[in-house]
């Protein structure tokens, strides 16, 4: 970042980095350096991919290729994020390409907001209808449990797929297990409290 907001980049409290057409960090504000826990030697060069969370390239690769061939000036995604601590942050990216004189994009502008570790992400009822789901529980069974209707579960099926970025019933389980949210070695699943999601086994 040059020029006269170079200063604004510098102080402004919201993560921002410029990403170049190949895909590489090419510069991050203090703001998103602290967010990734990374130092700026860390990021410079490093390729955007490797701070995406397991399974989430799959997910994003589209909108990366739609900005890299300009065929999409921008988009807005959620995505899971790894710090440099290696633990899983979930993230709106608002991403911005800036075009060269030819049409090509020169480097894509990503903002960060509604940063927070993925278990915190969820409330304590989408974390038990998570957990039912992992034990292999219906969505009625769910709905009996929990004392909700049909509609409320599919409802929070739906927002746990969104937010954990899986596109089925087996790939939330999947995922959640991945991404350390149920205490390991023990069944039925038992999901980590705040307290516990820090724990390293």
């Amino acid at each position: 970042m040059e020029g006269p907001y170079r200063v604004y980049f510098d102080r402004v409290p919201v993560p921002i980095a410029a990403v170049d057409g190949l895909g590489r960090v090419r510069d991050a504000n203090p703001a998103f350096r602290l967010a990734l826990a990374r130092t700026a030697e860390e990021l410079d060069g490093l390729h955007a991919e490797e701070l995406l969370a397991d399974g989430e390239l799959e997910v994003q690769r589209p909108y990366w290729l739609g900005l890299a061939l300009g065929r999409l000036n921008g988009y807005r995604s959620r995505m899971r994020l790894v710090r440099g601590d290696g633990a899983v942050i979930h993230a709106r990216v608002s991403a911005r390409v800036e075009p060269r004189a030819n049409g090509l994009p020169w480097r894509a502008v990503a903002v960060l907001d509604e940063i927070c570790p993925v278990a915190e992400a969820l409330s304590p009822l989408q974390g038990e209808v998570l957990r039912l789901v992992a034990a292999g529980a219906s969505n009625a069974q769910i709905a009996r449990r929990l004392h909700l209707t049909r509609q409320a579960v599919d409802y929070h099926l739906v927002r746990l797929r969104a937010r954990l970025g899986a596109d089925s019933r087996s790939a939330l389980a999947g995922r959640a297990f991945v991404l350390g949210l149920f205490v390991p070695g023990t069944w039925p699943p038992v999901l980590r409290t705040p307290a516990s999601a820090g724990d390293h086994d």
